[in-house]
């Protein structure tokens, strides 16, 4: 792997690492509520994507334009579009939370299937977190800045201090001193949000950074986030498709698949980094005019992603017989949890080949690919067959959708890149 993608990749590993195990704080003192109070989190997991995928249209539309201002040494560019990108991304993030209270118990009933005990607990839960949107566009505009100038462990510290208060604040704002059950999760999450960006004002700011007023080169960076934004949409809407036919399942079965995501999820953090890596370093070459590069970028990432998925599917593999026992008393809902883990861990190399190719592609220009094979595979692969197979096999055969998902996004991702190839796909932004 290009030594540069390897130095962004690494601290990017973290921050994601330190995220996800804020989540698997969160399950481990909301499993000591009730089983509610597990699948009520869990669904509110799924909101939160689809948040997050609302904030992705900054954050990565940010990203590739700046990588690419950067590599082509447009300095000027690069401090505009981060000052205009903050001032839409808080914007938004405001007017959001302001009105969750409006839509948010109908979303809960929707994707529970009326379950009138997870909606309570959600509703508790989700609108405490709302808090946190102001401080999640802040810290994603300031995070997609530092790794487009190749300087990727200030957001890593932010996660880990964040990481860090929330491990404290949720146990004690859920369970006692104070005893507020699942608000006080979601409020600690959103105390632990904040913290994060204290981070950010020990270390030097590569740029210039303050807040501008919304204009052309937001629309610029907006257009290219567009469809990034919109692949995490699609995703979103599909995947509440998906857990709402596992919902099928019952109880049992949703918190079992809360417990078995939020593993899965320390596991295939590096993925995830590995593709944001990809993005930057492709990005930047580029914008220096160095098609090679970037195609070596391509290369080489795409190789790391499939051994390290493959590392992370025998570690899901070898954990599944266990770890739900971790998490619940529950012996059904421990056996569902193995299943699901097996499941996931078939998925993972994958996954791994398609997040790596795709994070290049999107750094050198081409961001309409991603979302259309993405799109089609959740829907197709994934979400319109788990309605038909957990008719028959219930949970379980829901989660089999994985496995059809990963491996056709990973094929078609190939196929397209053996098609198209690297001229073709290099397209300068800036």
């Amino acid at each position: 792997m290009p030594s540069k993608v390897a130095s962004l990749a690494l601290p990017i590993t973290v921050s994601v690492l330190a995220d996800s195990l804020l989540s698997l704080v969160s399950l481990v003192v909301v499993s000591r509520l009730s089983m509610a109070a597990v699948a009520a989190v869990g669904l509110s997991s799924y909101l939160f994507f689809l948040v997050n995928a609302s904030l992705t249209v900054f954050a990565a539309g940010l990203s590739v334009v700046a990588s690419q201002a950067l590599g082509a040494g447009r300095e000027e560019l690069a401090v505009r579009a981060v000052g205009e990108t903050l001032g839409a991304a808080l914007a938004f993030s405001l007017a959001l939370a302001a009105s969750s209270p409006l839509w948010l118990r109908e979303y809960l009933l929707l994707t529970s299937q009326g379950n009138e005990a997870v909606v309570y607990e959600g509703y508790r839960y989700a609108l405490a977190r709302m808090l946190s949107l102001p401080a999640l566009s802040l810290g994603t505009t300031l995070s997609s800045l530092y790794r487009s100038a190749e300087r990727p462990w200030p957001p890593a510290v932010s996660s880990v201090t964040s990481m860090a208060v929330g491990a404290a604040a949720i146990p004690a704002l859920t369970l006692g001193p104070l005893s507020l059950g699942t608000m006080g999760a979601g409020a600690a999450v959103s105390v632990a949000s904040y913290a994060g960006l204290i981070a950010y004002a020990v270390w030097r700011l590569p740029l210039p950074v303050r807040v501008l007023p919304p204009m052309g080169l937001a629309l610029r960076v907006l257009l290219v986030g567009l469809p990034a934004a919109a692949e995490r949409l699609v995703a979103s809407f599909a995947h509440n498709v998906y857990i709402n036919a596992v919902a099928r399942g019952g109880t049992a079965a949703l918190a079992a698949h809360n417990i078995g995501l939020t593993v899965e999820n320390l596991v295939i953090q590096p993925s995830f980094a590995l593709s944001m890596a990809a993005l930057v370093e492709a990005g930047r070459s580029v914008g220096a005019g160095d098609v090679r590069e970037a195609s070596a970028v391509v290369r080489e990432s795409v190789k790391a992603g499939a051994i390290w998925m493959t590392l992370a599917a025998l570690v899901l593999a070898a954990l599944s017989p266990t770890v739900g026992y971790f998490f619940t008393t529950d012996r059904r809902v421990a056996e569902l949890t193995t299943v699901y883990l097996l499941l996931a861990a078939a998925s993972e190399p994958g996954l791994g080949v398609s997040a790596a190719l795709f994070g290049a592609v999107r750094g050198m220009g081409s961001v309409w690919l991603p979302l259309a094979i993405n799109g089609f595979t959740v829907v197709f692969l994934r979400a319109l067959p788990a309605q038909l197979l957990s008719a028959s096999y219930g949970a379980v055969g829901a989660w089999a959708t994985q496995v059809t998902d990963m491996y056709g996004r990973a094929l078609l991702a190939l196929l397209a890149w053996r098609l198209l190839g690297a001229r073709k796909l290099s397209k300068r932004l800036v």
